[in-house]
């Protein structure tokens, strides 16, 4: 039997339903797993909280780009993108924007290192953008991210999360300046001749409210810690949760729980991969000495990706000979590596490591989840419980 929801008076079907407990599930121990993270893999998990955002947003903008194209142009050795970046916001200004606003974050660790990541950014500056300059583009990103923070903060309360989601979704697509961009039509002249051309407007800038909605959650109680929500928002949900069709308005609750729900998991096993981490640095500091600048160079490749030595010492804030003696020690050991571009050194390290963000979670089909997925869901729970575990006996040793 469908289940009536009173705040919609629509008719849920069980698999919808399944799907929104599912979500709210995830979301608590999401909180859950942050709350009881140590101070250590809080920190790496900021640093890849920091870099997913960086990457959802250039994607989201239509950059096209790989890994290794991201780490290269971070560190001012490449462009973005083999594609022409004109009609797009600059990339350089994107992500300075998001650096600034991070500065700002409730979240301590995140809000300490983006302002050393900010000066680390060797971006080369786009020669135009959307607005035609880089200054341009700068004030026009700025105004998105005000306009982000206005939306969100003119949503009444609501202390159920999905409810919240839905007013959001609402929100955005009544938004000028966030609804699903639809392209316009110009009419140019060829010689004595007019034609219409087809414009693309740019992508609907979702990175931005994705990027302030932890700040809402975190002050309503809903989270301890103001994470980015890159992937919580999804354009064909927007689309439809205004529809005057129940059964429409029905399978957008279904994606935002879903999306609740995918984007809530991966976070967790973002924190999972951060405790991991974390001990495999601090085994492989064993044996060396306690103020070894080593353990912090490590995380940080780990949490980031690969740098150049110039931005290692932005970002450790240690001289070039202070630098260039722990790469050394650290290459011999082979724990990290280095590939050489455009003739510049980047480094990286060999740990066992992760892949970029995948940029869209948008998806189509039922909300059953697969074998492998329950699977993988079950491991990755008796990880928590291991790791919680471990440092809990770690605390009572210590007391």
């Amino acid at each position: 039997m469908a289940m009536l929801y009173p705040d919609s008076g629509l008719a849920i079907d069980p698999a919808t339903q399944s799907c929104e407990l599912e979500a709210c599930l995830e979301l608590g121990r999401l909180d859950g797993s942050v709350a009881m993270c140590p101070p250590s893999v809080r920190q790496l998990l900021a640093l890849r909280s920091l870099r997913n955002l960086l990457v959802s947003a250039l994607a989201g903008e239509g950059h096209e780009f790989t890994e290794h194209r991201f780490h290269a142009w971070f560190a001012g050795l490449a462009t973005l993108s083999d594609e022409p970046a004109l009609g797009k916001r600059d990339p350089r200004a994107i992500c300075e924007t998001i650096l600034t606003e991070f500065g700002h974050s409730s979240w301590q660790e995140l809000a300490d290192i983006a302002p050393r990541f900010k000066r680390a950014l060797l971006a080369p500056v786009a020669l135009w953008g959307v607005g035609g300059s880089s200054d341009t583009d700068h004030i026009d990103i700025r105004t998105i991210v005000d306009g982000a923070h206005g939306l969100v903060n003119q949503l009444p309360p609501s202390p159920h999360p999905l409810a919240d989601l839905r007013e959001l979704h609402v929100s955005l697509g009544e938004s000028l300046l966030f609804a699903p961009s639809e392209p316009h039509y110009q009419t140019v002249m060829l010689g004595p001749r007019s034609v219409t051309v087809e414009r693309h407007a740019p992508p609907s800038p979702r990175w931005a409210v994705e990027m302030v909605w932890g700040e809402r959650w975190q002050r309503s109680g809903n989270l301890s810690v103001a994470l980015p929500f890159p992937g919580l928002i999804r354009a064909d949900a927007v689309n439809t949760i205004g529809s005057i069709d129940p059964s429409d308005r029905c399978a957008a609750r279904g994606m935002i729980a879903m999306a609740l729900r995918d984007v809530t998991h991966r976070l967790r096993q973002n924190i999972v991969d951060a405790g991991a981490a974390c001990e495999r640095i601090k085994a492989l500091q064993a044996g060396r000495r306690a103020s070894s600048r080593a353990p912090a160079l490590i995380e940080l490749l780990d949490g980031f990706g690969p740098l150049r030595s110039s931005q290692i010492e932005i970002l450790l804030d240690a001289t070039r000979l202070g630098v260039r003696a722990i790469l050394s020690g650290l290459l011999d050991s082979g724990i990290v590596a280095r590939t050489k571009l455009s003739g510049v050194w980047l480094f990286g390290t060999t740990l066992p490591t992760h892949q970029l963000y995948p940029v869209s979670c948008d998806a189509s089909g039922g909300f059953a989840f697969s074998p492998a997925a329950i699977g993988e869901y079950d491991a990755s729970m008796a990880d928590i419980d291991r790791l919680l575990a471990r440092y809990e006996r770690g605390a009572a040793d210590t007391d």
